[in-house]
Order: structure tokens, then sequence, then C-alpha cells
């Protein structure tokens, strides 16, 4: 081989928020243990090998694996069929070109000749349409392909793909991983990624070792990843061998990490699971579609009223979600990351932290001090908003007592009440997974919500359909209108921005947006997080994380060795 040195990358994942909202397009994963965070001192790759963490509890196939650990194994292993940059525009990969018809209902792929899969056979469109079919119902991407309509290779190369409603950015929803037709249900399907498994017969760990029809059985298990010679950045990679390590608890990752054991983590600043790691380290950080916002109930008395609800577009202060995060988010007031080439910028400065102007609206829909207590009322009634939230995250609950806290500067009085993830959801769904019995328990005591604060990971392309849909009992698996909200104004604004072309498409989601958020004033939007790769300092160089895939670009990577002044490519050592 062209490097002679094994190495071992040891990767971890720690950051998935234990209370982000389930929906169509949020990607569920365990919750590790939580640990308190330990300051880490300067390190590099200290004892010349690297490892990537694994737990082989859960799935190796990308189409739906949940845990994180494993999507990252899976990510050298797998190739998407595009990647998604820190801009959310398309950069080529498996799918070299694309094109539609006029109405964007209908699309043309053209995938790359000369990709193979780890057993030789070609990457075809039969593959990627099997791979696109598959994900399509898989936990890990139900509800990203809402409008898909059915696809059919028009060669070995061509895939044409079919939409019940035009979307001319459907190409930045594919960046999901291939597999090989017909390996869905093995537990490794075969990939056509940079590295391919290497497999040891283990003997399994039986649950109950008193019976002797489970003694000794054995099976495959993925203990390292070699460098695929037939992939075309062979030559480039920086490591021949990744071992496969396991780590499961918080604190045994912040150890290894902290021993130089693990070279690189990912964290998430915003959950209870953000490790705190030290700023000795370097940090890598890159743009989510994990966004902030806050909901209304409009049953409540309060809720229901649009003017409240706009007069609440200039009551928080989102920039504060960036002081919380430690610089490690973006402010927004529009539901789309900020570095967006359709980002409609001026909507989003219009609707800027004024603490009076929310008064004045108040004002203008009927708040006043009636009986000159320093409190607002309406229509002359005492005033308190039930304001909710998951108890999971400090920023959160930051953004919340800082709202309440300038909120009681101009006489509205604000009750932030912090929930357990179960009593949270619970009150956002109107209690309908408890049953009958339950709900008629004399101890059941549901509570009572005017606003919530929520977070969710939306599509690539910014649509965010499944937050305003009516919520249906056909739908609940997927919907986030926890508002009771049945208007569906918004739907011909929305399909005209998704089939918009590159001229009308800002001015056509601006009208989008302006409907949301001024007209039916149905959101808050607070801002995006974003995400942190961290390694030691100056161990690794190249490194160039995205949102979807954290190790893009792996293969132009170099990596620093404790006893050298040289990288992996330039190391000639017996293995």
């Amino acid at each position: 081989m062209r490097k002679l040195i094994s190495i071992i990358l040891i990767l971890c994942v720690v950051f998935l928020s234990a209370c982000t909202l389930p929906g169509a397009y949020w990607e569920q994963g365990e919750i590790p243990d939580s640990t308190e965070g330990k300051d880490l001192t300067l390190g590099d790759a200290a004892d010349n090998v690297f490892s990537l963490n694994c737990n082989r509890k859960y799935s190796f196939n990308p189409l739906i694996a949940t845990n994180h650990s494993n999507q990252l194994v899976c990510s050298l292993v797998y190739e998407n069929m595009v990647e998604i940059d820190n801009n959310f525009e398309v950069i080529p990969n498996l799918i070299t070109e694309w094109k539609h018809s006029d109405d964007s209902t209908v699309w043309n792929l053209t995938i790359a000749e000369g990709r193979t899969f780890h057993d030789g056979s070609p990457v075809t469109a039969k593959d990627l349409r099997y791979s696109l079919d598959k994900a399509i119902n898989s936990d890990r991407f139900l509800g990203r392909f809402r409008y898909y309509g059915g696809s059919a290779p028009s060669g070995d190369y061509e895939l044409q793909v079919m939409l019940s409603v035009g979307d001319s950015q459907f190409i930045k929803l594919l960046n999901i991983p291939v597999i090989k037709y017909g390996t869905y249900d093995d537990k490794y399907p075969e990939g056509s990624g940079p590295y391919a498994y290497e497999f040891e017969t283990k003997v399994v760990e039986t649950p109950n070792p008193d019976k002797k029809d489970d003694q000794g059985k054995t099976e495959q298990l993925a203990v390292a990843l070699n460098a695929y010679a037939g992939h075309p950045d062979y030559e480039k990679l920086p490591v021949d061998t990744i071992y496969l390590k396991e780590y499961t608890k918080a604190e045994d990752i912040i150890n290894a990490f902290e021993d130089s054991y693990i070279d690189i983590v990912i964290n998430d600043p915003s959950s209870y699971t953000n490790l705190g790691y030290a700023t000795i380290n370097e940090i890598h950080p890159y743009a989510t579609t994990n966004m902030h916002y806050i909901g209304f109930n409009e049953e409540s008395v309060i809720g229901v009223l649009p003017g409240f609800r706009y007069a609440l577009q200039y009551a928080f202060d989102r920039e504060y979600l960036i002081d919380l995060l430690h610089g490690y988010a973006v402010d927004s007031a529009v539901p789309m990351y900020p570095t967006c080439v359709d980002f409609p910028q001026s909507l989003n400065d219009s609707l800027h932290y004024d603490i009076e102007r929310c008064k004045t609206i108040l004002e203008n829909n009927g708040f006043s001090d009636v009986d000159e207590d320093g409190w607002l009322e309406y229509l002359g009634a005492e005033v308190e908003i039930s304001f909710i939230l998951c108890s999971d995250s400090s920023a959160k609950a930051g953004i919340a007592n800082r709202f309440a806290e300038n909120m009681a500067t101009i006489g509205l009085k604000i009750n932030v009440q912090e929930l357990t993830w179960t009593e949270y959801y619970n009150a956002l769904t109107d209690y309908e997974n408890l049953t009958k019995e339950q709900k008629e328990d004399e101890d059941f005591n549901p509570i009572e919500w005017d606003m919530y604060y929520g977070e969710v990971k939306v599509r690539n392309t910014f649509d965010i359909s499944e937050m305003l849909a009516e919520r249906k009992d056909e739908n609940k698996g997927s919907n986030m209108n926890y508002s009771h909200s049945k208007d569906e104004g918004y739907q011909t604004l929305l399909y005209n921005y998704l089939a918009s072309n590159d001229s009308t498409r800002e001015g056509n989601y601006r009208a989008f947006a302006e409907y949301v958020l001024t007209n039916r004033a149905s959101l808050v939007i607070i801002g995006f997080e974003n995400q942190q790769l961290i390694t030691h300092r100056a161990a690794i160089r190249g490194v160039n994380p995205n949102y979807g895939n954290p190790l893009y670009d792996f293969a132009n990577w170099k990596i620093q060795f404790k006893d050298s002044e040289t990288n992996t490519n330039d190391v000639e050592a017996e293995k």
C-alpha cells in the first residue's frame, strides 16, 4: 500500500438534545449519560493511533442509523448522493449533474460513472433509486421527501424523479447515503465510500448465559475500516486503517479525549450534553438547520390574538442566543439560515428587537394598565402569560428568563415553566398519548400554556410546512403544528417559493415568510445553532466540516503525530 502506517481515528459524538421536538425531519438518537465538563489541555495524536467510536447496540445501516457515532462511521463507508455546504448550497458527489422541468416536478439526475461498491460492482441509478425509496420511509429521513412521487432509471447512470409539488431546490434534500440494491436488510449494507469494513468473527454475549442454546454463538462484527483501493480518493486518504472503538458514556469520552486517546469529538453547545471542552483545543464550527423558535397556543385566551403574537416578534433579544451559546449560533428573525443566498435581509432587519415597539403594538391591541398597578390587563382582565419550555438547556432557559425580565419592564407578566421532556411534550400535544383512564384520573393535572420554546431541525430547503399544516390524526407522526392553527393561507405562498427560479426565489420566500411572521404571526424565530467539531490544537489540519457531514473532505486532512513533524502522507513506518 502507498502508506505503511496504521492509524486509529477516534471520533465520538454526544450532541443530541433531549428536548428537541420530534417530527418529520428531526433525526433522533439515544441520550448518552450526562456528566459535568472538564477542562482539557493541549494535545495531539499522542500515541500515533487514532480510532473511530461506534455503538454496536445500534444500526450501521446509514439510512436508519440513529446513533450519531455510527452515523459518523457510516460517513466514511458510504457516500451521499450530494453534499451540502455551510451556505446550504449543493456540492456534487455521486450525483454530478441535475436538471428539472419548467415546473420543477420532474428531475433528471446524472450519476458519476466508474464508482464502485466495496464488492467491486458499479454504482448505478438502480442503487440510487433503491436508496431513495428506502430513505423515504426510514426514521432518520421520515418526512424529508414529502413531495416525492416516485423515480425510475432512464439508463445505468440516469435517474428520473417525479414530485407531486414543484420544488426547484429538491436537489438540496439528497444529501443521503447510497447503499447497494438489495442490501437494506443487511447489518452492514454494501457501501462505496473511501473506507470499507474489516470484520472479525466474535462470540456473541448472550443475555441469558444459562441457556445452552445461546452459548458459543458467533457473528461478524466490524472492528476496523480499511482504505478502499477502488475509491477515487484512495491515494490521498490520510490513514490506511481506522480501528473502531466503543465508548458509550460521556465521562469516558471526556477522559479519553483528555488523555489524547480520542482525537476528535463533536459537540452541541446548546444541549445538556455539552461537555464544556477547553478553549485550548481547536473548535471547528459548522452551520446546522437546528432552529430555535417560539410557538403559541392559538386556543388560549391570549394566544388566539394575532396582535399579541405579532407584538412578540419585537420582544426577543435574539443576539442573546449567541452570547448564551458562546458564539456558536446565529440570530435570525426568519426561518432560514442567514448565509443562504435567498435570505430576506430586509425582512429580518425589520423584525429586530424593539421593546418599545412591542409595547405600542400591545397597547394598540387592547392591552393597558387599567388599574395602574404596573401590570397590563387585556380588556380590563388581569393577564399572566404561561411560557413553557423543556428543561434540557440552560440557553433556552436563559432566553426565556431574559424575555420575562424585559416584558416586566413594560408591564406584561410572564410565568416561565421549565418542564421535563414528558411533561413538555404531553402539554404541547394536548395529552393525546394518554389513555382515557389516565386523563380521567383525579390526580391528572393538565398544564395550561400560552406559548412555548421549541427547537427543530428543518429541511435543507427551509420548508417548514409541518409546523404550519393543521394537526390531524393521520399526520401526527410528522406534524409539528402544536398551536391548534387551522390557517392554510401559507400554502400557495410556500408552493410559489418552492417552484421559484433563481431570479424570483428570494422575493417569493419573503412573501411566504411575511405571511407566517407578520400576517398570521404564527411563529417567532430566534435563530439557528452551530455545532462543533473539536480537535487538539495543531493535531489535524484541513478540517472542513459542514452540515450533514462533519467529516467532509476527509481525504485532504493532514494529521500531525506526536513523534513526527510530518503528516500521515509523509510517514513511512512498518505496520
